[in-house]
C-alpha cells in the first residue's frame, strides 16, 4: 500500500509540470511568433512477474515526464505597416548572428541600429545576403545585413534613351515637329535637357536632330543649341519604320560640369527590334519617353517582398535591391534549444541547419510589414488547464485515501 503514496505523488508532480507549461504558454500568448509547448507523460512501470497462466503481471507505479514538446504550427500573420517587420509563412527560421555563432528565430520584429545593421529586439544582427551593384547571390556566404552604406544612391549616367512617337504622314514637306524636352543625367548626376526636332523631307522620309543647350558645354545663353546626334527615318506605305534598322547613338562631349563624355543609345527600336516610331495620318505626337539615368538620391524607406529581398526606395523614385533575408530549415525543429529571448540554437537532436533563400528548398515565404503571432490557442489552453487541475486534485485524493487506510491499520492495535 505504501507505493500508492508515490504513485499519486508522481501524478501530482506530472500534472504540476503540465500546469507550469500551460502557464508559460498563456504568459506568452502575446509574444511575437511564440510557439506553444505541450507536456508529455509516460507510465512508470514496476518489476515484471508472471501469473500461473503465464501472463505477465506489470503493476504501474505512476507517471513520469516524457519531455516538453514545442508545437511549431503556423501562427496567424498580422499586418503592422512597419517596413522592417517580417513574418514567415511556412517552414524556416530567420538567421541571427550572436557574435559567437548563429541563433534562429521566427520573430521578425527587426529594426536598424545606429550603425545601419538590421537587428532583432535582443540586438542580434540579422544574417543574409548583401547585394552587389543591385544583384543578390543567395549562394554566397552569409553576412550581416547592413544598410548604412546604401542610404545614398550614387548617380547613374544615362546610357539609353527611347521615344515612342507618331510623325504625321500628311504633314507638308519641310514641316518640323519639336518633341517635348527629355532629361538625361551625366556621371555627376547633373540633368541635361535634350530636345528632338523632326523635319519631313519627303513623302515617307523624315530627318531628326537631338540637341542640348549651349550652356551645358560652356557656351553662352544666346548661342545655338549643340547637336548631339542626327539621322534620317524612312517609312513604308503602311507607316512602319524601315530605316534605320539599328539604334543610332547620341554623343555628349565636353560638358561644362566636368562629367565624363556620354554615349547614349537612341532606342528607335525596342528590345525585340520592333520600331517605336510610326508615320500614320494624325497629329505628330510623342506618347512615351524612357531613359535609364538618374541623379543621386537618399533612401526614403525599405520594403521586403515574399522572397525576402530588401529593396531601398529612394527620393528620386528608384528602387534598388539591397539584401536578402536567409531562412534556416531543420530536420527536427523540436530538437532546438531555447536561447535568449525568443531565439533558438541548434543541438545534436535538431541536426544541422539548411540555410538558403526563402521559397527555395522547402523554405517558406516571408511577408513584409507583418508579424507572426503566437500560436497559443487560449480556449485549448484553458481546457488543458482544467484537465491538469483535475488530475492534480484526483492524485491528491489518492494520497488522502491512502492515509485513511494507514490510519485504519494503525487502529487495529487498539
Amino acid at each position: 500500500m505504501l507505493t500508492s503514496y508515490f504513485t499519486a505523488l508522481s501524478g501530482i508532480n506530472a500534472n504540476s509540470q503540465a500546469i507550469n507549461v500551460i502557464g508559460n504558454n498563456l504568459a506568452n500568448i502575446n509574444t511575437t511568433a511564440y510557439k506553444g509547448a505541450r507536456a508529455n507523460f509516460a507510465e512508470l512501470l514496476g518489476a515484471i512477474s508472471y501469473a500461473a497462466d503465464g501472463n505477465p503481471i506489470q503493476t504501474g507505479l505512476g507517471t513520469v515526464s516524457a519531455g516538453v514538446s514545442p508545437l511549431f504550427t503556423q501562427g496567424s500573420i498580422q499586418a503592422t505597416g512597419r517596413p522592417t517587420d517580417v513574418a514567415i509563412s511556412g517552414n524556416g527560421f530567420f538567421v541571427l548572428s550572436t557574435g559567437t555563432g548563429y541563433a534562429y528565430t521566427r520573430a521578425g520584429n527587426f529594426g536598424f541600429n545606429d550603425t545601419g545593421e538590421l537587428v532583432n529586439s535582443d540586438g542580434f544582427t540579422v544574417a543574409g545576403y548583401m547585394a552587389s551593384a543591385g544583384v543578390i547571390n543567395s549562394n554566397a556566404a552569409l553576412s550581416p545585413i547592413t544598410i548604412q552604406g546604401s542610404r545614398t544612391l550614387p548617380p547613374k549616367a544615362t546610357t539609353a534613351l527611347g521615344i515612342t512617337a507618331n510623325l504625321d504622314s500628311q504633314a507638308a514637306t519641310t514641316t518640323s515637329f519639336t518633341s517635348s524636352a527629355v532629361q538625361i543625367y551625366d556621371s555627376l548626376g547633373l540633368a541635361h535637357t535634350v530636345t528632338f526636332t523632326f523635319t519631313k523631307t519627303g513623302a515617307m522620309d523624315w530627318t531628326w536632330d537631338a540637341s542640348i543647350p549651349a550652356t551645358d558645354t560652356g557656351g553662352a545663353l544666346t548661342d545655338p543649341p549643340v547637336s548631339i546626334g542626327s539621322g534620317t527615318f524612312t517609312f513604308n506605305s503602311a507607316g512602319a519604320l524601315t530605316d534605320p534598322t539599328e539604334n543610332p547613338t547620341l554623343t555628349v562631349a565636353g560638358l561644362a560640369s566636368g562629367a565624363a563624355d556620354m554615349s547614349i543609345e537612341f532606342q528607335v527600336l525596342d528590345s525585340n527590334g520592333n520600331p517605336r516610331f510610326t508615320s500614320n495620318s494624325g497629329a505628330s505626337a510623342v506618347s512615351s519617353v524612357t531613359q535609364d539615368g538618374y541623379a543621386s538620391s537618399t533612401l526614403r524607406e525599405v520594403a521586403i517582398d515574399g522572397n525576402g529581398v530588401i529593396s531601398g526606395i529612394y527620393d528620386n523614385g528608384q528602387v534598388n535591391s539591397l539584401a536578402q533575408l536567409a531562412l534556416a530549415n531543420f530536420n527536427n525543429p523540436e530538437g532546438l534549444l531555447k536561447f535568449i529571448g525568443n531565439t533558438f540554437v541548434k543541438s545534436v537532436s535538431s541536426g544541422e541547419p539548411s540555410i538558403g533563400a526563402p521559397r527555395t528548398g522547402g523554405r517558406g515565404m516571408v511577408d513584409g510589414a507583418a508579424l507572426e503571432l503566437s500560436n497559443v490557442d487560449i480556449a485549448e489552453q484553458f481546457t488543458s488547464l482544467i484537465i491538469a487541475q483535475r488530475g492534480y486534485q484526483a492524485n491528491s485524493r489518492v494520497i488522502a485515501t491512502t492515509d485513511q487506510l494507514y490510519q485504519e491499520a494503525i487502529n487495529l492495535r487498539q
